[in-house]
């Protein structure tokens, strides 16, 4: 079979490819929508906003278990078998265990944050605007177990539909509560997209498993057997893949956001997240490919091929870093023409944090299928003691920086982290190299019940 043939045969390809373009819509979208709020809310309400959602977020990132990314392999891997009660068992246990943390993160939000941010950033309503976000994994509990299904069983389009509506009406509600009445009304909106996406989710779960032969089980039959499913039975692995996941997400996504905040002024804020959007513009194949990874590498461990996970794990590495340094090597020359839309004031911050962020992003782009890999080889822990050390190491050049240097300081030291993220591809290296010798590989498959 030719080339041309294999690469239209192959699933993975057909998957990755359409969470690819999808992902690209929604950050056309996402772009979109911070063109509008610059020149709606101004630098300084805009990272008013942001700061908002990271304060959110660090909250939400603490309490989350790492519950998404366990469903979905644990779905994929039993459907790959044909055992529909544990599809349905691993979604229940999705909606109990983001029912009970929905709860927790809420209250603890209307408590917490305000106060919090009254004493980092001298501004309460930052609190207020980021307990009103914690609403969000409650209102978004249909989504994220529907969207578990749907990727676990490998139906992407349903999957890519759902989140491109959300992001479509996302950009209008965002807007247009922007327009209303400031922040406060961005950050209703956003809130509100949420909900409409689990709207979209339930209805399109609803058509696939109606389909003769599904393996998706109806949702009633998985509300059955909620009471079933114990809070305990994912734990371990929610634990580690959680941790795993949010030592990432705080380095790249909350640090910054604060420590700009407290060394800087909230406008940097706003500058450092659009820079990023930029660059995400040229990760387009980033997340596509992980989230395709995520159910095939489970499925090959489900069917113990150790072999083909070694295989399909160096050709996602290898074509997502190519294609994504290739694409953030061409968004140079086409990055000022964009950049030229915000008002005046943006452009040169921007355009600098941008470069700041070029080097570290192409080295990230090889780094793309770590999470899949640490949780299907059940590696968990290597990943909690690697990223542990990445993140105290990226807090203090964060710290140091940013008070050297109050506006560029934390883009630099964020693009220090991502240089740092090639330790993961060199211990898959050593993974494989172990298991090939027979000398016994520092970790095993992830377990699949």
């Amino acid at each position: 079979m030719g080339l041309g043939k294999r690469l239209r045969a192959s699933r993975f390809l057909r998957d990755s490819t359409t969470l690819q373009v999808a992902t690209a819509f929604n950050n056309v979208c996402n772009l979109a929508s911070a063109f509008a709020l610059a020149h709606v809310l101004g630098a300084s309400r805009q990272g008013e906003f942001y700061l908002a959602i990271a304060t959110y977020s660090f909250l939400w990132f603490t309490f989350n278990l790492g519950l998404y990314p366990v469903t979905t392999s644990q779905v994929a891997a039993a459907a790959a078998r044909g055992n529909r009660y544990k599809v349905a068992f691993w979604l229940a246990y999705l909606v109990k265990a983001y029912l009970v943390l929905g709860v927790a993160v809420a209250v603890l939000a209307w408590v917490a944050l305000p106060t919090l941010a009254q004493f980092a950033f001298g501004e309460r309503g930052v609190g207020v605007y980021a307990a009103i976000l914690a609403l969000t994994p409650l209102v978004d509990l249909p989504r994220a177990v529907c969207c578990a299904g749907l990727q676990g069983t490998r139906r992407m389009l349903p999957l890519a539909k759902v989140e491109n509506g959300q992001e479509v009406v996302r950009v209008f509600l965002v807007v247009g509560g922007a327009l209303a009445t400031g922040t406060a009304g961005a950050v209703v909106g956003m809130l509100a997209a949420n909900a409409v996406g689990s709207l979209l989710a339930l209805d399109a779960y609803r058509r696939e498993s109606g389909e003769q032969g599904s393996s998706l089980p109806p949702l009633g039959y998985v509300l059955g057997r909620v009471r079933e499913a114990p809070l305990r039975h994912g734990l371990r692995l929610g634990v580690r893949m959680g941790l795993a996941q949010n030592l990432h997400a705080y380095g790249v996504n909350i640090l910054p956001s604060v420590i700009l905040a407290v060394f800087g002024d909230k406008a940097w804020v706003a500058y450092l997240r659009l820079a990023q959007r930029f660059v995400d513009a040229a990760r387009i194949f980033m997340q596509g490919i992980n989230r395709a990874a995520l159910p095939y590498f489970s499925e090959l461990v489900g069917l113990k091929d150790l072999s083909g996970l070694e295989r399909a794990y160096w050709k996602a590495t290898l074509f997502s870093g190519l294609i994504i340094s290739s694409g953030v090597l061409l968004s140079i020359p086409i990055a000022p023409y964009l950049i030229d839309f915000f008002p005046r004031d943006y452009h040169d911050p921007v355009w600098t944090i941008f470069l700041i962020l070029v080097p570290g992003v192409m080295v990230v782009s090889f780094s793309v299928t770590n999470d899949t890999f640490y949780l299907v080889t059940d590696n968990l822990r290597v990943a909690v003691i690697l990223g542990s050390v990445q993140l105290a190491l990226n807090a203090i050049m964060s710290t140091l920086l940013a008070w050297l240097f109050p506006t560029v300081g934390t883009a630099v030291a964020l693009s220090f982290f991502f240089v740092s993220s090639v330790v993961h591809p060199l211990y898959a290296a050593l993974w494989f190299r172990r298991r090939r010798r027979g000398a016994g590989p520092p970790g095993r498959p992830a377990p699949v019940t």
